[in-house]
């Protein structure tokens, strides 16, 4: 069962993240892997520090919604890709930009995901929701 929501998900998570450079993408700056991996950080730890506190929530939805959509959606590979790329052309000013930006502002979104998951919680506490 787990393996079948993960392999769902993942369709889900990577046809948003190949419809969304389709839309958005650029030739000269990876802008959409960057906002991919960005709100990638933020929901992953969202949906990791809150569905566990829901007890009509199974684990295998939170695996699926991580592991495979999450894990879809988002892409270290094209991040290092898009990366060297950028370094062969020699746009070093890019090259910086865009490795410091991913590793500063990816466990920034990470912790504001985990902010608003506290803050959910807490209104769901308040709601009188069923919680774990």
């Amino acid at each position: 069962m787990n393996e079948l929501l993960i392999g769902l998900f993942a369709l889900i998570g990577g046809s948003a993240r190949y419809g969304i450079d389709q839309l958005l993408g650029s030739p000269t700056f990876p802008w959409v892997t960057l906002l991919i991996n960005l709100t990638g950080s933020f929901l992953l730890a969202w949906i990791s520090s809150t569905l566990g506190h829901f007890a009509h929530i199974p684990g295998s939805l939170t695996l699926g919604l991580g592991t495979g959509m999450i894990g879809a959606y988002t892409t270290f590979s094209t991040f290092t890709l898009e990366l060297w790329h950028l370094w062969q052309h020699g746009q070093w000013v890019l090259v910086g930009g865009y490795a410091l930006g991913s590793l500063i502002l990816g466990p920034i979104c990470a912790l504001a995901g985990i902010y608003a998951s506290h803050w959910f919680v807490k209104r769901a506490q308040q709601k009188g929701q069923v919680l774990q």
